[in-house]
């Protein structure tokens, strides 16, 4: 089978998203002597023929944060069709630890929150700001003032020296219209940056996979995510893995290694 049957454009995505400052990792697929490996655009393709399916990795082309993801696409040779989804690939560590990958359901409720958290920042942002700009136009200051009097008791004259401090406050509503319309603005592009923000977050997610009937003949794929274990969190070495995917009656297995960026 030729690796055109597949008919795909190589892309990546990459989910930095609200992990953009966390520790970063890298996974490399280590093909076996049995599995074919190609490059595309710099990015290694790695398959592995059944006798009903055919299955291929592709790995990551950068580091990537806490949560993890790659893509697997399915080729179905056998006379039935398939379910095919997140829940059919694990990866295997070490100590027989499974971790599954993160359904299309889940990671949109990641999102969601990410949202909420956002919106609030930036309403609290805004909130700031117009509150800045409404006392603009007021000033406060204080002053001292001195004064004397003089005259006489009975006899004897005197002089009194006496010192104060007044506050004092005033409103220019030329300079407050100009500071709430500097705010309004600054408001304004912020609030565009973040819904541009989360419309790229959106159309990103959208290429995660969701679980498809595969027919005979039929290839179906897409992006998995998936946490980063702790074991590999806490290693400064790279911790291999088994990458196991289930297309139909058979499951395909992939060595791998994943290790945290240096």
């Amino acid at each position: 089978m030729s690796h055109s049957m597949f008919g795909i454009a190589v892309l990546f995505v990459t989910f930095s998203g609200t992990y953009a400052k966390s520790a970063e990792y890298i996974m490399n697929v280590e093909p076996t002597e049995i599995q074919s490996s190609r490059f595309e655009d710099g990015i290694e393709l790695i398959d592995n023929l059944g006798d009903n399916s055919i299955v291929r990795i592709l790995e990551p082309r950068t580091k990537m944060p806490r949560q993890g993801g790659f893509r697997v696409y399915v080729i179905n040779n056998s006379a039935n069709s398939f379910n095919f989804g997140p829940e059919n690939v694990m990866i295997v560590l070490p100590e027989g630890k499974t971790v599954g990958m993160f359904s299309f359901q889940e990671l949109l409720k990641q999102q969601e929150k990410r949202e909420m958290w956002q919106s609030i920042a930036v309403g609290l942002s805004a909130a700031g700001r117009n509150i800045e700009a409404s006392q603009a136009g007021t000033t406060y200051g204080t002053s001292t003032y001195t004064s004397s009097s003089s005259g006489s008791y009975g006899t004897t004259p005197y002089t009194q020296d006496t010192t104060g401090r007044a506050t004092y406050s005033g409103y220019n509503s030329g300079a407050a219209i100009i500071a709430q319309s500097v705010a309004q603005d600054q408001n304004n592009k912020e609030l565009q940056q973040m819904q541009l923000f989360q419309d790229s977050q959106r159309q990103e997610l959208m290429q995660v996979m969701k679980t498809t009937t595969i027919d005979p003949g039929k290839s179906f794929g897409g992006i998995v995510q998936y946490k980063i274990p702790s074991l590999v969190r806490s290693s400064k070495v790279p911790i291999p893995i088994l990458i196991k995917v289930a297309a139909g009656s058979e499951v395909h297995v992939f060595r791998a290694t994943l290790s945290k960026a240096k």
